[in-house]
């Protein structure tokens, strides 16, 4: 004990927690290859992929959850069905509109990417005692809870309420080409992309991992 007190600012915090979340995707990715090093796709068609997992079927609601155009949806569209990843058919009741949806090749990939996530996780998680888990488990529900407070705040596009921060918005654009090279969907940056975000290696369990991190 020094006397002095320490004081520690939110802001000191959150790099401590994004560091270690850093540290978490590297250790989890030597203990165990990502599935997505044997993909061949960019994260902008990932991103479709898991879109379009959610519900997502036009064009235009592709275009609203990647803040890019449609010009550029359509090619994406165009290159996972070239892997017979999605199809496309036609809306039922207007035959102008054209519907995108997973094949059964493209869901068994999400579900590969899934699992792995999730055994991943949970080896990693049977390594803490109880009262590990439970500060783990207590941070994940204050982050779930802090995602949601942050969906409610903003619209169905993404873009935030009048009087609301709108900080951070013009990060889902930054990767509006989908260019196979720049972005793809093996890099680290899949640890940070998209949030459906993964110290534990899956594109829909990156919450987790990133706080046991922490």
């Amino acid at each position: 004990m020094t006397g002095e007190t320490d004081v520690v600012t939110g802001d000191e915090l959150i790099g401590r927690i994004l560091a270690d979340g850093q540290r978490l995707q590297q250790a989890a990715t030597r203990l165990r290859p990502s599935p997505l090093l044997d993909l061949n796709l960019t994260m902008q068609q990932l991103k479709v992929l898991i879109a379009l997992a959610r519900g997502a079927t036009s064009g235009q609601a592709l275009t609203d959850v990647l803040g890019v155009r449609l010009a550029t949806v359509t090619g994406i569209v165009d290159r996972l069905a070239a892997q017979h990843l999605v199809s496309r058919r036609e809306d039922p009741n207007d035959r102008r509109v054209r519907r995108v949806e997973l094949t059964a090749t493209g869901r068994r990939l999400l579900d590969r990417l899934n699992e792995a996530g999730e055994f991943a996780t949970r080896r990693l998680l049977e390594r803490l005692d109880t009262d590990g888990l439970r500060t783990v488990a207590a941070a994940v529900r204050l982050l779930c809870e802090a995602a949601e407070d942050e969906a409610t705040d903003r619209g169905p596009a993404g873009e935030a309420r009048p009087g609301k921060d709108p900080a951070g918005t013009a990060a889902h654009d930054s990767a509006g080409s989908d260019s196979a090279g720049s972005d793809s969907a093996g890099s680290d940056s899949t640890g940070t992309a998209g949030n459906d975000s993964t110290g534990s290696q899956s594109a829909g369990s990156q919450s987790a991992g990133s706080a046991a991190g922490g």
